[in-house]
């Protein structure tokens, strides 16, 4: 294992969760984490790929830090199932008495339209629907760890890819036809609205919330056999390696020059202004309305979730 950053701050003691950790820059967050000392959640969807990413990291960290081989976990949720991404925050709220970072990696690009069990079209399922849901679910967590340790930081990944686009608030389903850029677009701005709300709803209380675009990264998003991942394949030898893009994520995560820093978009690790759509005040609130309703938050009051 490569020496950790001497821009980072050592995450000895802490709990860091990372969803899609399985591959690409989650898998790569993770590893980097891991080197500066945290506990390590991984989040992923297949099991076999997961405990064969677990065992891959763990075994670096053994060599370089006996010590903490044991400090990489694993849990499998299908981040696409409201169900399950529930049963995952139950879990980690049971599972671990503190929780100082949450990184909202997980993503998909779909060519077709697909919905999920739940009824909803995957890509806002997957992208904007499970990071809202599990970040509420493990705010108390969140909350409690901040009150003792003096901040706790919630990452999520978006895109460059959000700007030119408008949510889509009549058809946030897709169900009147289905553009791939369109709807991976809205998934990313719904990101971002998401990030400002939740920074706005937790001022004052020591959880910070960022957004950031890690980069154009060669990653396994692009493993689709439709027309717009073999051109993005195509062109994969000028994207960023995932350990490059990671490194993007865990400066949000563990550099001490952005603590207390909340609400903004990053663009690689430079604070940049996103879309002007993506400061509409009237959609954030409406967008976070309607995403509690979708995933059931409306009616079940998490304790300690904003309203």
């Amino acid at each position: 294992m490569e020496n950790p950053r001497s821009d980072l701050k050592d995450m000895s003691g802490t709990v860091c969760v990372v969803t899609g950790a399985n591959s690409g820059i989650g898998k790569a967050t993770a590893a980097e984490l891991a080197r500066l000392g945290a506990r390590v959640v991984m989040v992923c969807r297949d099991e076999g790929r997961g405990r064969e990413a677990q065992a891959e990291l763990r075994a670096e960290a053994r060599t370089a830090h006996p010590s903490r081989a044991d400090t990489i976990d694993l849990r499998i949720a299908d981040l696409s199932v409201q169900e399950e991404v529930y049963h995952l925050g139950e879990t980690l709220r049971a599972d671990y008495d503190r929780l100082d970072v949450l990184v909202n990696n997980a993503g998909v690009f779909l060519e077709s339209r697909e919905e999920t069990v739940d009824g909803v079209e995957a890509t806002f399922a997957v992208n904007h629907l499970a990071p809202f849901l599990l970040t509420h679910l493990v705010l108390p967590r969140l909350r409690e760890t901040a009150g003792r340790a003096g901040e706790a930081r919630i990452v999520t990944l978006s895109s460059e890819a959000h700007r030119g686009v408008s949510m889509d608030f009549d058809d946030l389903n897709a169900e009147t036809g289905y553009n791939p850029l369109q709807a991976y677009a809205q998934s990313k701005l719904a990101n971002i609205l998401f990030t400002h709300e939740l920074s706005r709803r937790l001022q004052d209380e020591g959880v910070v919330a960022n957004v950031v675009h890690p980069g154009i990264v060669n990653t396994n998003i692009w493993r689709g056999s439709g027309w717009i991942s073999r051109i993005a394949r195509l062109f994969s030898w000028l994207y960023k390696r995932p350990e490059e893009g990671a490194r993007n994520v865990v400066y949000l995560a563990a550099s001490p020059d952005v603590e207390g820093v909340t609400g903004q978009y990053f663009k690689e690790t430079e604070v940049v202004n996103p879309s002007p759509e993506a400061y509409d005040e009237k959609a954030e609130a409406r967008l976070w309305r309607i995403s509690r309703e979708m995933t059931g938050l409306a009616e079940v009051d998490e304790d300690g979730a904003p309203e």
